[in-house]
């Protein structure tokens, strides 16, 4: 008996360590398959389409392909099943290098003390749709949305290696589309770093996540901007190769970290500096 639950161990791991490299493998675009159909997906409709794959979500070959599997995931709409249809009954997942993009609207709870209901929602509605088309036009993926604010991750698959310029290219994308942030003040975070991306949770409540320090960061640097502020990460500069020289270096006291954390702070055109 005791040689049986050894042996069960040994292929639950055997097992584990399978399903992570699956994981790893489609995360960071290695996976031989998902190549071939980034391929022969981008060739096609335009977006809406699948972020990994690149299936094209609207279109004239939309009913064939869905039933082959290559329709929105129940677990994240901006990806399709046939991606992760292995795994998706599943928790698993993979530690791999992300990009993370954090943006909110600044003192909105003092903006809903001042505007009607309708209003306020119509304002967030008005956010939330700048802030989807300037990640589909980086080939993003929302994690989630709380509130006032929105999530939004790149992992390799998404655009090779070069996922921290998409970020913050989105996030200029984002504080170009408000001129007026009198109205509705908004502000940026981006890191990049190594984080857990996979699903979690059980049945009922499971969900396709980035989970770790960098998501944890990237929403810190948000809270430390200010309206029409993009504060990016020492490392996401870096790594997205971002000309410095006209930004604001800065060391942040961030909740959570033990020391001054290094940014670079990118303020919009649209915001007049005040001393």
């Amino acid at each position: 008996m005791e040689d049986e639950g050894r042996g069960s161990q040994r292929y639950q791991q055997e097992r584990d360590k399978d399903k992570t490299e699956y994981w790893r493998s489609v995360l960071n675009g290695e996976d031989k398959g998902l190549r071939i159909a980034q391929q022969r997906f981008g060739k096609m409709q335009a977006p809406p389409r699948c972020k990994l794959c690149r299936a094209p979500f609207a279109g004239p070959f939309v009913p064939i392909l869905r039933l082959a599997g290559f329709k929105r995931w129940d677990l994240n709409q901006q990806l399709c099943r046939r991606c992760f249809g292995r795994v998706e009954n599943h928790q698993g997942g993979a530690e791999i290098p992300v990009s993370v993009l954090y943006a909110d609207i600044r003192g909105s709870t003092t903006i809903a003390e001042t505007t009607s209901s309708v209003d306020f929602t119509r304002m967030l509605n008005q956010f939330y749709k700048v802030v989807t088309e300037a990640v589909d036009s980086e080939m993003g993926a929302i994690d989630h949305m709380a509130g006032d604010g929105i999530m939004v991750m790149w992992v390799p698959a998404f655009v090779d290696e070069h996922h921290p310029k998409h970020a913050i290219a989105a996030g200029r994308r984002i504080l170009r589309e408000f001129p007026d942030m009198a109205t509705l003040p908004v502000g940026v975070g981006v890191h990049t770093g190594d984080a857990y991306v996979g699903v979690v949770g059980e049945d009922g409540a499971r969900n396709f996540t980035v989970l770790g320090d960098t998501p944890n960061t990237v929403a810190r640097l948000s809270s430390a901007a200010g309206a029409g502020e993009l504060v990016m990460s020492e490392a996401a500069a870096t790594a997205a190769g971002v000309e410095t020289t006209d930004l604001q270096h800065v060391m942040l006291d961030l909740k959570g970290k033990s020391e001054p954390f290094p940014a670079w702070i990118e303020r919009s055109a649209n915001v007049e500096e005040t001393e």
